[in-house]
Formats: C-alpha cells, sequence, structure tokens
C-alpha cells in the first residue's frame, strides 16, 4: 500500500476533520469522530488506543479543583477532540459544574488547561502556573469503572477489500515488533521530551493498543452519554 498512498502524520483533531473532509483513507481516528463518521468508516478489527486507569498525558491543569470550576475559562489544546468532550462529560454531567467558556489554544489567562499527549507531558514536567492537575482517563475510571478509548483505527467503507487486509496485517505485524521495543522508543523519545527513558517506558506499556470486551464496554457507554447530553457535535 506503501507506493499507491501517502502517509500523513499529525494530531488527532486534524486527523478527524481530514477524515470528514475526505482527505483520509485510514487511521487512527479519535473515538469521537470515528463515532460522527461512523456512516462513511468502518473499524479495522480491534485496534486501537485505550487505558485502563492514568493516562498520564491527558491532563487537566487548574487553579482550582475540579468540583470549584463553576464559571471558569477553560482552555482547551487544538489538538484534542475526544478528550474535549470527554472534559464537558466530566464537569457538566459528573460534578454539575457548568464553566463559562471552553476557548481552543492556550490562554494565560485562562483558569484551566486541557492538554494532551507529548504536549501534556512536557507541561507537567514544567507546570508552575496550575496547582491542581486532573488526569481525565482516571477520572472517567472512578465514574464508569471502564477504560477509556482515545482512538480507534478506522477505514473508509468504500476502500478496497485488499487494501483492508493489507493494513490489518500492517497493524497487527507493526504492533508484534513495537510492543518488543518499547524501551528502545522510550529510549529515542527521551532526549526529544526532557523526561527519562524509563518513565516514558512505563508510559507507553500503560496503554491498551488491541481492544477487548472492557474497552468495547468503555466506547459503549461513551457513545450513550454523548448522544444523550448531544456532544457529538460540540467539539
Amino acid at each position: 500500500m506503501g507506493d499507491r498512498y501517502e502517509l500523513t502524520d499529525c494530531v488527532p483533531r486534524e486527523l478527524g476533520r481530514q477524515a470528514a473532509a475526505g482527505e483520509l483513507m485510514a487511521g487512527l481516528l479519535p473515538l469521537v469522530d470515528y463515532l460522527r463518521l461512523a456512516d462513511s468508516f468502518e473499524r479495522l478489527e480491534r485496534f486501537g488506543i485505550a487505558v485502563r486507569g492514568r493516562a498520564q498525558s491527558v491532563l487537566l491543569f487548574s487553579r482550582q479543583p475540579l468540583r470549584q470550576l463553576d464559571g471558569a475559562v477553560i482552555a482547551v489544546t487544538e489538538e484534542t477532540s475526544t478528550t474535549a468532550v470527554l472534559l464537558r462529560l466530566l464537569l457538566e454531567r459528573r460534578y454539575h459544574v457548568q464553566p463559562s467558556a471552553y476557548q481552543r489554544g492556550q490562554h494565560p489567562e485562562a483558569d484551566a488547561l486541557l492538554l494532551i499527549g507529548d504536549e501534556a507531558l512536557r507541561f507537567r514536567h514544567a507546570n508552575r502556573q496550575f496547582p491542581f492537575e486532573t488526569d481525565l482517563a482516571f477520572e472517567w475510571w472512578l465514574w464508569q469503572h471502564l477504560p477509556f478509548v482515545f482512538a480507534v483505527w478506522a477505514i473508509r467503507k468504500d476502500a478496497a477489500p485488499q487494501d483492508k487486509r493489507a493494513l490489518e496485517l500492517g497493524l497487527i505485524k507493526a504492533l508484534a515488533m513495537n510492543t518488543q521495543r518499547l524501551e528502545t522508543i522510550a529510549q529515542e523519545a527521551s532526549a526529544p521530551l526532557g523526561l527519562p527513558a524509563a518513565e516514558l517506558h512505563a508510559y507507553l506499556a500503560h496503554f491498551i493498543y488491541r481492544l477487548s470486551r472492557p474497552e468495547e464496554a468503555g466506547i459503549a457507554k461513551f457513545k450513550s452519554l454523548v448522544d444523550q447530553y448531544e456532544l457529538l457535535d460540540g467539539r
């Protein structure tokens, strides 16, 4: 497939935008975007990214505890779609907190800041501005007692059957290979992220990349809540 299709490397929210615009044949789609585009995309086996408990890189940094953010201005990274919706569920439905605004991008004057991925890992170590740190995946675990699924591998339904099979086989091979070299991956990422390799290795090993029944239950619960509160388009 490599000689027929161009590879792209971008943040989760941008992948969702490309998929919606018809510019993407397959990819690791944020869960919210996959649910929104389920009429035109189908999942590839049960590949995805999930965690049971703490994610360590899906973090809300705030000046006050979570329950005290009523009327707060919350800055939300441009990179996320799924965890922006998760944040709203946790604040508005679990804790009955109503912020005054969710603003995309980083705003120094904001009362709280939602970051994901490398951005969150870096900021966590450098943060001197926000005294409170909340792991949203752990909050979901405490609330629903289910894993949280951030993204699923999906492909357009109109893709050729041979392309679907080739990508599935490629994912199986890549997962098997990379699972065995997590320590090397962590060492390579240590310097760019400015974090200890041992810490990164433990972080990467904590994620689930092939989903099973508990993760599927987590997807179903998230979808039911998103549908119930009409948050699917509230990105």
